[in-house]
């Protein structure tokens, strides 16, 4: 693959999502999974010189992230965190073009981004640890692929500022919140939770509008089915039980 083939495939991309307006399935979103698909299969040394010699990728990559459309937003999330890998593995290696233009490195959660806040920098710790645990949990061969592609300090950082900007401050009135969050995060019996976080079909904003029981683990949320069960069953006993007295009343 050459560098204008590299650019055409993004520009294919980028117009194939800036057609989808809504978040159904459709023949534009077909066609933006395939560019994708075919950018990631691009050399690692074009995909270092392209993304960071062309100001406009970051500009597409962040349209991608904030897309409406799920599949769009998780396929954008994909392709800039298997390309921060590839970034960061080449450390400060020179491109491979002719003018051997110096490659920028583009920081990583390798090197977590510090906010000041003591508070702040411990969430997202906190979420970086609970995410570098899901390649570790993964077997399956696909969900691997995708999991290695995602850099879990980049999420995390991305997921503490959506808990930042929706709940405010760790000591506001939503510490209870984060605390339910970081929890579930990192429950050793709440695999499915961490691993949807890091490859992007919950993002940080959906996650701090879910409720203690739909974040919690599969074992859990049974738990909860099982009481709310016999809890009803309960119920309606009673209920038959005083039926049951008014009948022989009358």
């Amino acid at each position: 693959m050459q560098r204008q083939e590299f650019l055409e495939l993004f520009e294919v991309a980028l117009r194939a999502a800036k057609s989808v307006r809504g978040v159904q399935s459709s023949p534009e979103v077909s066609r933006f999974v395939d560019a994708m698909n075919r950018l990631k299969q691009a050399p690692k040394s074009l995909a270092c010189d392209v993304v960071c010699t062309t100001s406009s990728m970051g500009k597409g990559l962040r349209f991608f992230n904030d897309h409406k459309n799920p599949q769009i937003r998780s396929e954008g999330r994909l392709l800039w965190n298997f390309w921060l890998r590839i970034l960061y593995a080449s450390g400060g290696e020179q491109s491979r073009n002719e003018d051997t233009t110096p490659v920028k490195m583009i920081p990583t959660g390798s090197t977590m981004k510090k906010t000041g806040d003591p508070k702040r920098d411990k969430v997202r710790e906190i979420l970086q640890t609970s995410l570098a645990k899901v390649a570790n949990e993964v077997v399956e061969t696909e969900m691997k692929t995708r999991v290695v592609a995602c850099d879990p300090c980049v999420v995390a950082v991305s997921v503490e500022c959506a808990m930042f900007e929706k709940l405010g401050c760790f000591m506001g009135p939503q510490k209870a919140k984060y605390r339910s969050i970081l929890f579930n995060m990192g429950d050793t019996n709440n695999p499915d939770l961490r691993r949807k976080v890091l490859i992007g079909e919950i993002n940080g904003e959906i996650l701090v509008t879910m409720e203690r029981q739909e974040m919690g683990s599969e074992q859990l949320r049974k738990e909860l089915q099982r009481i709310q069960e016999r809890a009803r069953f309960k119920e309606e006993s009673r209920m038959n039980m005083l039926q049951s007295a008014d009948l022989i009343m009358t």
